[in-house]
């Protein structure tokens, strides 16, 4: 039986690389996750490490790649507790290296509901109501998803409404003017269409000009790769 944790290793996340290679070996890295129950529970149990994977280093390096194709870059990827999740430093040394802070917008204790129900029954729905009965301490919480279709209009609504939060939840905070914030967004779900980006562009200028947010860029990114947007600043 294969260990998923050999297979996923904090020195091998930590590694320089370009952006291509960098989302290269995630995907790869994704793909060996893939190949059994135990590595699959390993990659969905919400545990450090492949957390970033998918939530950090994925995004950071779509990021880097879109932003500064054409620029030489090297993405470093930081596990640590600094205020970055990683550097982008330029093949010019004479260019001051970017710091890129990446906050996902989703809903994270949802997330882990479905995810559970996917390990137990190898399928789940992706917007169905979430039905929770029982608790985890008393051994007996139950965790039901409808596989009912779900108004578009409302599932932007809810995707709206995280955007504010996670943008609230930057405010206030020390960074500097060469640090970027990427909000990365589920565009295969919620984003998916020109006026879907119009209301989050909208969405997510609106509530900049309320907050006190600390850096010299903010950018809207979706998940598929897709989509790069600058909601702010300029980096």
């Amino acid at each position: 039986m294969i260990n998923p944790r050999d297979i996923l290793k904090r020195e091998d996340m930590e590694t320089p690389r370009n952006p291509r290679d960098l989302c290269a070996w995630v995907d790869a890295t994704a793909s060996e996750l893939a190949q059994s129950k135990e590595t699959k529970a390993y990659a969905r149990s919400g545990e450090l490490l492949p957390k970033k994977l998918m939530e950090e280093l994925r995004p950071f390096g779509l990021f880097a790649g879109q932003r500064f194709a054409s620029e030489g870059v090297t993405c470093i990827p930081n596990l640590g507790n600094e205020n970055f999740d990683g550097e982008i430093r330029f093949a010019d040394s004479s260019k001051t290296p970017v710091y890129v802070e990446l906050t996902y917008a989703k809903d994270g204790y949802d997330e882990r509901l479905r995810l559970g129900v996917l390990n137990e029954k190898g399928a789940v729905n992706a917007l169905g109501k979430v039905t929770v009965t029982g608790t985890k301490a008393a051994r007996n919480q139950r965790v039901e998803v409808e596989n009912e279709a779900v108004d578009h209009d409302s599932t932007v609504s809810a995707a709206l409404s995280i955007v504010k939060d996670r943008l609230n939840g930057k405010s206030g905070k020390k960074y500097g003017p060469r640090h970027v914030l990427v909000v990365v967004v589920e565009d295969y779900i919620a984003f998916r269409t020109d006026d879907d980006k119009s209301a989050l562009r909208q969405c997510a200028q609106t509530a900049i000009a309320g907050l006190q947010l600390d850096f010299g860029a903010i950018y809207l990114l979706g998940a598929s790769g897709g989509y790069l947007e600058r909601i702010h600043g300029e980096i």
